[in-house]
């Protein structure tokens, strides 16, 4: 017996059907959105998560170690007996602290001494970040202003009203000491102690120069020379056989500046009896 045949244009005989969504002719399953209020919270959870590390890392970095302070300022008294000169005698002294924009304004702890001779700090600066500190001594700084050198030492309020403290100021920089409250005291000890020391040395210096500059000449013994293009004050008081210092005194000059067309006094003599020593 044959086997019936299937007609040639007849469909295939059907396959296991497909399974899921993914079938013909099935719809994708509906997905409920979330709610805004609750995208919200999710956002707000995680962008609070980041901002409360970086404030612990950033405290971390701000906050000292427990006993910083203390460790520091016993180094620093330490370091401080053995800077004295022989003689040398501390009148008065603060513990104070400083804060650097090169130690990422992180707090640095030592003490400010007014000596009879020269006005000391000697502190310890903060921990490195990046890596702890040794068990070994303490890097200290160490900062000398004598009472002959150009500086000022004034008690104001620093960090915009937060703090008080003391502020030295030098022609070129200002440091800033800061000092707590239980400290202000002994802080007002040290402006005073380092005002005075600094009084006497203007004096003791005023007085050495009185001594040794030369006197100028008498009034009727000088007559009025024209600055000209290319003179100095070195080169004219050379020509008119004086020195730098008695011009100065004639004219009220505190520096060798002079200027072309400037009228200055200088002692009467012979301009063309030139000196050796001129260029």
């Amino acid at each position: 017996m044959t086997a019936p045949t299937v007609p040639s244009d007849s469909p295939p005989p059907p396959g296991p059907p497909k399974q899921g969504w993914r079938r013909a002719g099935a719809a994708a399953p509906v997905r409920t959105p979330r709610s805004l209020w609750l995208r919200f919270l999710i956002g707000l959870t995680s962008g609070s998560a980041i901002l409360a590390t970086a404030g612990i890392v950033a405290a971390a970095a701000v906050v000292p170690p427990i006993g910083a302070r203390r460790t520091a300022r016993e180094a620093a008294l330490r370091e401080l007996s053995a800077l004295y000169e022989a003689g040398e005698r501390p009148v008065a002294q603060v513990f104070a602290a400083q804060r650097r924009w090169t130690d990422m304004w992180r707090e640095s702890y030592g003490v400010v001494v007014a000596t009879d001779r020269r006005l000391l700090y000697v502190g310890a600066p903060p921990t490195p970040l990046l890596r702890p500190r040794d068990d070994g001594p303490l890097d200290l700084l160490v900062e000398s202003y004598p009472y002959d050198a150009a500086f000022t030492l004034d008690r104001r309020t620093i960090w915009r009203g937060r703090g008080r403290g003391l502020v030295l100021r030098t022609p070129s920089t200002q440091v800033d000491f800061l000092v707590d409250d239980r400290e202000w005291a002994a802080a007002l000890r040290v402006a005073s102690a380092s005002a005075a020391a600094r009084r006497l040395a203007t004096q003791a210096v005023q007085q050495l120069d009185a001594v040794t500059r030369a006197p100028p000449p008498r009034a009727d013994e000088y007559v009025s020379h024209i600055v000209r293009r290319g003179e100095s004050l070195t080169g004219i008081a050379a020509r008119f056989r004086t020195s730098p210092d008695v011009l100065r005194q004639l004219n009220q000059l505190t520096a060798d500046d002079i200027t072309v067309g400037q009228r200055l006094r200088v002692p009467r003599g012979d301009p063309a009896a030139r000196l050796d020593t001129l260029p």
